[in-house]
């Protein structure tokens, strides 16, 4: 494989079988909260909405490690693989701070991009951080350094991802070439060895950047198979329980993904076909089984089946946010804003509780109250993007200075220390600017 890094194209004898994409201009924010895997094709901006949990949460996407079936040991006894093809600086755009308000660039809270790529992270610096990983791939001269490569690869495409850069980490993605290729994968055991988190990040921006939402539904049905075969290994040779449990999340996770891309695609009917061919849960669940339901409870209800989104839950949960997101769907709005109001007292903190109160206050008239919550949300220091847009929304119908409001909104936000896990800087389209 040529180690030229001085030109685009590949030569066509490429064993990854790639294609060369055209240069495209970079881009802004795409104009909605698209960050959110869970989020429609079509955004409604008119009206503010309730919080959805990721299927795949920030700290998975955002510091992706070193898979767990691609084993460091089960690679060393085969030739290095030459990456060279990912340190190729045309590879990587330039990300403008155009969309970015003043404040967060001169504000103090700001990092470095001279900090440590964990330290970027950590205080949700995702555009510095996407910055660093380009900077630091473009640096490295020994092109067969396979885990680093990949990992800064994956956390730059995470944090486009995060930044609602999806076209640009579409394009950027498909530097990989295909990835059901051989180049990829162990001689002799067949280990991939891109991450499994990469694999499926890649062909969610396929369907994301492109909107090719067939095409990622087969990628889907390819990585299934997959791991269909990894579980019957896993059972018949080495009778291995932690890696059938882990392959068979992996395969329920697929199953969601493929159902919330048919919700985009806007086929609900397959969609709901889908849902009901999974199969049900154990009464033993552990966390992520727990997460694994929410997201198919929330898919239910886009596909407008409250009573499957019911059955989805477990009967003996508690009371929580998704109780009054089923009860809103039965247009309870009451029941619902004293579920939420409940649910406020005893978790003062949750962010996510705060949100959908003020959203539903706001549906039952409300407007006062919901400002509150948010801008109380605000001063603890959370700015997601939900947050700052229905909060710049209630300024836009509450008074006639919405403008100079939601330009002292971001200087609010740019002001406030940097959170674990949360992105600090955001986009102007986040405060309707």
């Amino acid at each position: 494989m040529s180690t030229d890094r001085g030109h685009g194209h590949n030569p066509s004898h490429d064993e990854r079988r790639r294609v060369a994409m055209p240069r495209r201009t970079t881009l802004g924010p795409l104009d909605a909260d698209t960050d959110d895997p869970l989020a429609g094709s079509t955004i409604d901006t008119s009206a503010p909405r309730f919080s959805q949990p990721e299927p795949i949460s920030r700290s998975q996407i955002a510091s992706p490690a070193q898979d767990s079936t691609t084993p460091t040991s089960a690679l060393d006894d085969v030739p290095s693989k030459d990456l060279s093809f990912l340190l190729d600086p045309s590879i990587y755009h330039p990300l403008p701070t155009s969309a970015v308000p003043q404040p967060f660039l001169n504000s103090l809270n700001a990092s470095d991009i001279n900090d440590s790529l964990t330290t970027l992270l950590s205080r949700g610096q995702y555009r510095l951080a996407a910055l660093h990983c380009a900077r630091e791939l473009c640096a490295i001269r020994d092109p067969t350094s396979v885990t680093t490569i990949l990992n800064l690869f994956h956390t730059r495409l995470a944090c486009l991802t995060l930044l609602s850069h999806h076209d640009l980490a579409a394009t950027e993605s498909k530097a990989l070439g295909d990835l059901t290729s051989s180049f990829y994968r162990h001689p002799v055991s067949g280990t991939h060895y891109v991450p499994w988190s990469l694999r499926v990040l890649c062909i969610r921006l396929t369907a994301l950047g492109y909107s090719e939402w067939r095409k990622g539904i087969m990628g889907y049905y390819e990585l299934a198979r997959e791991a269909r075969s990894e579980i019957a290994r896993a059972s018949a040779t080495h009778n291995d329980n932690a890696a059938t449990e882990e392959w068979s999340a992996r395969l329920r996770e697929l199953g969601v993904l493929t159902a919330n891309l048919l919700v985009e695609m806007g086929d609900l009917e397959a969609a709901a076909e889908h849902l009901a061919s999974l199969p049900g849960y154990t009464d033993a669940e552990d966390a992520e089984a727990v997460r694994l339901r929410t997201y198919e409870a929330l898919l239910w209800l886009r596909v407008g089946d409250i009573a499957a989104a019911r059955r989805t839950l477990p009967a003996s949960q508690p009371p929580s946010h998704l109780t009054a997101l089923l009860q809103i769907s039965d247009d309870d709005f009451d029941s619902a804003l004293s579920t939420l109001q409940a649910l406020r007292k005893s978790h003062s903190k949750d962010p996510m509780i705060g949100q959908n109160l003020a959203v539903c206050r706001l549906y039952v008239g409300q407007m006062s109250a919901a400002r509150e919550v948010l801008e109380d949300l605000v001063d603890q220091g959370h700015a997601f993007h939900t947050l700052t847009f229905n909060l710049a929304t209630l300024y836009e119908l509450s008074t006639e200075r919405a403008r100079e409001k939601k330009g002292a909104l971001a200087d609010r936000v740019a002001g406030r220390k940097p959170r674990d896990q949360e992105s600090w800087e955001r986009a102007n389209v986040d405060f309707k600017l």
